[in-house]
């Protein structure tokens, strides 16, 4: 087994030790009026469903205070998942009762999805 292998199973396993399903809410977009215009949100909303852990923590496999876009791992809400989950920054988290914005997503080495969260109202 590679190290990537024995990576990618010690994080599959970290995130099932504390997981759940976590609601995605995300923005529908249409595409710009002329290229490379920006997308438009139409209002409406997309939903899906991912396996993830919520927790203060990295994969505990990358600097602990790691920074992107002011919040570090160590001290803001974190969500960890499976690599090939459908995650954006910007999406809605809703896990366990509460309700998380998305931050800046990263798929460190291609072994997991992770990003920082903001706790939403």
């Amino acid at each position: 087994m590679s190290k990537f292998d024995k990576l990618q199973r010690g994080i599959k396993r970290l995130i099932e030790i504390d997981s759940d399903i976590g609601k995605v809410t995300r923005d529908v977009k249409a595409p710009g009026e002329r290229p490379g215009q920006q997308p438009v949100p139409t209002g409406d909303k997309t939903t899906h469903e991912i396996i993830c852990r919520v927790t203060y923590q990295s994969a505990s496999i990358w600097p602990g205070r790691l920074w992107e876009g002011g919040l570090t791992v160590d001290t803001s809400p974190y969500v960890l998942a499976f690599v090939d989950d459908d995650l954006e920054q910007g999406d809605i988290l809703e896990w366990r009762d509460k309700r998380y914005l998305v931050g800046v997503v990263t798929r460190p080495d291609g072994t997991c999805t992770q990003a920082p969260l903001t706790e939403v109202k």
